[in-house]
């Protein structure tokens, strides 16, 4: 788990990679040079899948009573003070959803966006019962799912519309 006095740093980082990466991409796609673009992609997913672990999976104290929790109320437990975590589960999936129309690059817009919903809520109800049910971490939070779902569908929308844009225009003769 990164610590608190590291999160900005590491955030804006983070955000720097993945702004050179979507930079790439953009690039490699209007080069038409497709099969680099999503050997990429699908590199950086797998590096974002890695430190989506190490960030979640870090080994956090149980509450005190020792009893394993999960909060089924979206949002009750959230305090001004924790408006960062709000924000940080909401961007933690946004990367999946960025590269998403490059690895799956024959989905059409719909498709990409029903698998950044899936994905994303699936992953994340995952990574909350680990999080619950063994010593790697704390209570689980549906906000949790439900903000990491937003966020990566949300990216998925915007980079879908991206990439539609910039696939070649398939042009038919008609004899």
């Amino acid at each position: 788990m990164i610590p608190n006095s590291l999160v900005v740093p590491a955030a804006v980082l983070a955000f720097a990679l993945l702004t050179g990466v979507l930079v790439r991409l953009v690039r490699l796609t209007q080069r038409r040079e497709l099969e680099q673009a999503t050997r990429l992609a699908i590199t950086c997913g797998a590096l974002w899948g890695i430190g989506l672990l190490l960030a979640t999976l870090g080994g956090r104290p149980r509450d005190a009573t020792g009893y394993v929790l999960f909060n089924w109320v979206p949002f009750a437990t959230q305090t001004v003070a924790s408006t960062s975590e709000i924000v940080m589960n909401f961007l933690l999936f946004m990367p999946a959803g960025l590269l998403l129309p490059w690895i799956a690059r024959h989905a059409n817009v719909q498709r990409l966006i029903a698998i950044a919903l899936v994905g994303a809520a699936l992953t994340s109800a995952v990574i909350e019962v680990l999080q619950t049910f063994t010593p790697l971490g704390t209570a689980g939070d549906l906000t949790d799912i439900l903000l990491n779902t937003i966020g990566c569908t949300i990216a998925a929308t915007t980079a879908a519309g991206v990439h539609q844009h910039l696939r070649p225009v398939q042009v038919t003769s008609s004899a």
